[in-house]
């Protein structure tokens, strides 16, 4: 089952790219947790909701990501999500291929979720108008991370998740976007951004 953005999936990933442009970034996708007896079944894509920034700059720390890791993972519980993919945009704009770190925790997170997919974000086609998505999906084919072509069936709603990314870039929304490493550096920093998720509804 091939994952699906929705509009705050995408918008978030999106304003924490532009929050850090000389970074490399990353976090994490969350989709809502199926039940088990449904598994076997054909069902439609599997739907991204939300958006956890996780870092800016250095990206392959392990004991931040396992903190990290650790703390999403119990608020998936509680919220009745589960991890589905990683996202990651590369320091360097004409880079967007998945490299060893968008590897290995991709590859932890199908332990506990088989469809994992990793998403990279394409900086040097990032404009303040959002026409075209500046995404890659990799999904996990034969033992390789193979990337498929993004159309606006990769979006819940391509329309919506372009217009509200426009306004909140236009807004400078990402100013006040939230990673993991602003959270590690003050605890009153929210990761989940409630701000952003209101200024999201708001704009639907």
């Amino acid at each position: 089952m091939p994952i699906q953005l929705t509009s705050q999936a995408y918008c978030k990933m999106v304003l924490h790219a532009t929050k850090y442009p000389h970074c490399a970034v990353n976090g994490l996708l969350v989709a809502e947790k199926t039940k088990e007896k449904k598994k076997d079944l054909h069902s439609g894509p599997v739907i991204c909701v939300d958006c956890v920034p996780l870092f800016h700059g250095t990206l392959a720390l392990a004991p931040m990501l396992e903190v990290a890791l650790t703390l999403i993972d119990t608020w998936c519980k509680e919220n009745n999500y589960v991890i589905a993919a990683y996202y990651q945009a590369n320091e360097r704009t004409k880079d967007s291929r998945p490299n060893q770190v968008a590897e290995k925790v991709a590859a932890r997170i199908s332990e506990n979720f088989s469809e994992a997919a990793i998403v990279m974000v394409d900086n040097s086609r990032l404009t303040m108008s959002c026409f075209e998505p500046i995404v890659f999906i990799y999904d996990h084919h034969e033992n390789k991370w193979k990337c498929r072509e993004v159309t606006s069936d990769c979006f819940e709603d391509w329309s919506e998740a372009q217009k509200i990314t426009s306004a909140l870039l236009e807004g400078r929304s990402y100013e006040n976007l939230i990673d993991f490493d602003n959270h590690l550096d003050d605890l009153r920093n929210d990761w989940t951004n409630p701000v952003i998720n209101k200024s999201v509804l708001d704009l639907c």
